[in-house]
């Protein structure tokens, strides 16, 4: 993967700062968790880096429109997408020219709204295909969520834009369904999608008024007299308590240990009815389907997982309900993102003290975090895959060569990720690489690249 192609049409007004644009991102993408300092190597490049980030004429559209672009060509390719949107919060030490808080007044940060691209077949990254801050003023705190007051008022509707935003920018012809937690569950931003024939899976939050066979009722009331279509066996992955979590995140995401789950899945079409509280220029109801996911059999003590998905998608066999679980299961990947943001790229230890500047080096960790992301997902889930497919001959000779990996004569994707992690001091029984040692381990191999490609007197990479 080469970071070159996702960065390189950008258009500044300004040659001179789309070649430093693309000098800082292949620097940067050698050594992602590295400081500016380190990752420029000299006085001059860390000077260069704080006055691109700091130019006026850097914005963070500017510098993201190669990658959505290249991102948008990809989702071509694939034909079938899902789009997964999510939200995550970016906090600092200290106050960064006025950012805002993220949670209470003591907190510093903003919140950062994603679209990440997954391809429906082989469930790849394809990349971000749009992305939106938000900054929260210090005072008195709003319910930013609350149904009663309009949409346009609420951080909920930065999920339409974005949807409209992503649609507007992907060819026709690609098939893209919207994928989205339980923050989107906004009977205005519903009514929207319907109205403007997006289609979706969204995770609930509310138990919803609906029409039935005997009345008025709830979500609930209908789901529970549906019979099981099938079931599934999943791998659930551990979550670790995390220390200064706020209760409300605590209570969201509690700790579990890993285990295999046995999920029945039910299905049915209802009419959602408008909330009382919503004007009434929106819809006064909406037909759709509901997917209800639901653990079986579990232990004492053990919280059951429970999904009710509602989607646009069509629900007349078993393999249509499937494909919506799997589809919302795709959304987990944008989680995997935001740790390489954090984890992978450093970003929330970046010392910028302007907001602008702030804004643009995350746009230029976007890719990167993204190519990052890539990587490992091949090492997981094409793990046989014969490793030329994403790593050149002359690196692949380095890595069998090189007298502290074992990699042996036609490695696998997988074989070839371990050796490049283990090249960052990683140790193969300590489990899967994290993001620090495979990116530590991915820039070694590029010096080694380099030198080797200087020794030979051509470029072989």
């Amino acid at each position: 993967m080469d970071i070159r192609g996702e960065v390189e049409t950008a258009d500044f007004g300004d040659r001179r700062l789309t070649r430093r644009f693309v000098r800082l991102a292949e620097r940067l993408a050698k050594a992602p968790d590295q400081s500016f300092p380190k990752a420029a190597g000299s006085d001059a490049a860390l000077e260069a880096t704080y006055r691109f980030l700091g130019n006026d004429a850097v914005t963070p559209a500017a510098i993201l429109q190669p990658h959505v672009a290249a991102t948008a060509s990809r989702c071509a390719e694939a034909a079938a997408v899902f789009v997964a949107h999510d939200s995550t919060e970016f906090h600092f030490s200290t106050d960064r020219d006025g950012i805002g808080r993220v949670a209470g007044d003591t907190t510093h940060g903003f919140v950062g709204h994603f679209a990440l691209a997954v391809a429906a077949k082989s469930r790849a990254p394809l990349g971000i295909l749009g992305f939106e801050p938000m900054f929260r003023a210090r005072g008195p705190r709003r319910d930013h969520h609350s149904e009663r007051r309009p949409l346009e008022e609420r951080e909920s509707r930065r999920w339409l834009e974005l949807v409209q935003r992503v649609d507007a920018d992907v060819d026709d012809a690609t098939a893209i369904v919207h994928v989205m937690d339980r923050e989107a569950d906004a009977y205005e931003l519903l009514a929207a999608l319907v109205a403007k024939g997006h289609r979706f899976i969204v995770r609930l939050k509310f138990d919803r008024a609906v029409d039935t066979t005997i009345g008025r009722g709830r979500i609930s009331d209908v789901m529970k007299r549906k019979r099981t279509l099938l079931t599934r066996e999943v791998t659930l992955s551990a979550r670790p308590p995390r220390q200064g979590d706020p209760p409300n995140r605590a209570k969201k995401h509690p700790y579990r240990r890993s285990r295999t789950a046995t999920l029945s899945i039910s299905a049915a079409s209802v009419t959602i009815r408008r909330p009382p509280h919503v004007a009434r220029d929106v819809a006064d109801a909406l037909s759709l389907n509901v997917v209800r996911v639901r653990e079986k059999n579990v232990g004492r003590g053990i919280e059951p997982v429970e999904w009710r998905l509602v989607t646009s998608e069509v629900i007349d066999s078993a393999d249509d309900v499937a494909a919506i679980v799997d589809g919302y299961r795709a959304r987990w990947l944008i989680e995997e993102y935001f740790r390489a943001l954090k984890q992978g790229c450093a970003y929330e230890k970046r010392q910028l003290e302007s907001k602008h500047a702030l804004l643009n080096a995350l746009a230029v960790f976007t890719p990167i975090a993204w190519q990052l992301l890539a990587l490992r997902q091949l090492s997981r889930d094409d793990a046989q895959l014969p490793a030329d497919r994403i790593l050149s001959p002359l690196k692949l000779t380095l890595l069998q060569r090189h007298p502290d990996v074992r990699l042996r004569k036609e490695p696998t994707i997988r074989d070839a990720m371990l050796a490049i992690a283990a090249l960052g001091g990683h140790i193969k029984n300590n489990g899967d690489p994290g993001w620090q040692v495979l990116g530590r381990g991915y820039e070694d191999l590029l010096l080694l690249e380099r030198g080797a490609a200087l020794a030979l007197g051509s470029d072989q990479s």
